[in-house]
């Protein structure tokens, strides 16, 4: 018997610290990679509507949809798109990010392409080439350029509730737009 009440002792202690462990990943996880909304589904033309509400409401406006303006291709390819797909972190410079989303075929330059706030303020794309399907993400704050996350280097917060993201490529044609909810 004292044998059995020794497993079972070692048996509780191996689930506690197994379930504190856990908790403990799982909560410097979340701190480290902070949630993010759903994905809200987007189209492609500029025309269309995005109704994005938390699970269990109903709509009573419909949100701003992110504008993409098709880009042609030779040889009656599909045309390329790009989207500001959503704007996280508003206001809060080391979370602040807008997230540019691309479909369509064959590859897209960036390269000396605009992101601009209306403001004034206004981020100039370095040289960069998104593939089909790819995403790259726009700090506002500072940190090391990668293919997938960019800097803009700013000191203090860009985005907040009402302002219109515009994209802009190298000719000063608008390919997108986004108005933050």
């Amino acid at each position: 018997m004292n044998q059995q009440k020794r497993l079972m002792f070692f048996l509780v202690l191996n689930f506690i610290v197994s379930a504190a462990a856990t908790a403990t990943v799982l909560w410097l996880w979340e701190r480290s990679h902070p949630s993010m909304p759903l994905p809200a589904a987007y189209a492609a033309l500029p025309t269309s509507t995005v109704q994005s509400q938390p699970l269990g409401s109903y709509p009573t406006q419909a949100a701003p949809a992110p504008a993409a303006i098709p880009t042609s291709l030779p040889n009656g390819q599909m045309p390329v798109l790009i989207t500001v797909d959503n704007v996280f972190g508003v206001g809060n410079l080391q979370d602040e990010y807008v997230l540019l989303k691309r479909q369509g075929e064959g590859e897209l330059s960036l390269t000396n392409w605009v992101m601009d706030d209306g403001s004034g303020n206004v981020y100039t794309f370095p040289d960069l080439t998104l593939l089909p399907n790819a995403s790259v993400q726009v700090h506002t704050g500072v940190g090391s350029d990668s293919v997938t996350d960019l800097f803009w280097g700013r000191d203090a917060a860009v985005w907040k509730e009402g302002k219109i993201v515009s994209l802009l490529d190298d000719q000063g044609r608008l390919r997108a737009t986004y108005l933050i909810p």
